[in-house]
């Protein structure tokens, strides 16, 4: 995962977006924005206790709408020109998202960064829920058993860095909430083994 962010800054250092004249919101107005359970930890300074309360809106259903602080208001992380001041911990999302036309595989790469980061910050969210003294008895065991399935097909819960999870595990056919297609992500899939495939034979030759 790590390869992949160095890779979209070397890239935006190579070909700077022009932030100055774009009229889209991103960092600029209000929106909500997925985290990822690495950024809550470092822009928590690693007690992610204190914001996670602030981080998720119940819609029903046992589904959470993760955001940045912000939603109503524009994001604490920005200074008064719009930059921001965590650039260094910034969430998956802000990191991925680049407003000119992408490449499909990168389209696929970014919702399966999503897909396994919203995974893992829900997991993380209902630790929370779990060991709040405030959380219902009746609510307790509901909450352990979907943090369960969430962790039973999450790569990305309980790392401590982009590093720890590989890219290649977070492709995977179940993207519920991107606009990817099953067939798009096995071709994705089949280009990833034959990149497997070509190492194995490089080293064994």
């Amino acid at each position: 995962m790590q390869d992949f962010f160095d890779a979209i800054d070397e890239f935006l250092i190579e070909n700077p977006l022009p932030c100055g004249t774009c009229k889209q919101h991103c960092c600029k107005g209000r929106f909500k924005i997925h985290m990822d359970s690495i950024s809550a930890q470092r822009l928590s300074k690693g007690k992610p206790e204190r914001i996670m309360p602030k981080l998720f809106v119940d819609t029903g259903e046992n589904k959470l709408e993760i955001f940045l602080i912000a939603g109503h208001k524009k994001c604490r992380y920005l200074d008064g020109l719009s930059r921001c001041l965590s650039y260094n911990a910034r969430t998956a999302s802000c990191r991925t998202y680049i407003c000119i036309p992408q490449s499909a595989c990168y389209k696929i790469l970014d919702a399966a960064v999503a897909a396994e980061m919203h995974h893992a910050m829900r997991a993380e969210y209902l630790d929370w829920v779990i060991n709040n003294p405030a959380t219902p008895p009746a609510a307790i065991e509901p909450a352990k058993a979907l943090r369960q399935e969430i962790i039973n097909t999450s790569t990305a819960y309980g790392r401590g860095s982009y590093s720890e999870i590989l890219i290649k595990d977070c492709v995977r056919a179940d993207f519920t909430h991107s606009n990817v297609s099953p067939e798009q992500v096995r071709l994705f899939q089949d280009i990833v083994n034959q990149e497997e495939n070509q190492v194995k034979l490089s080293a064994g030759a």
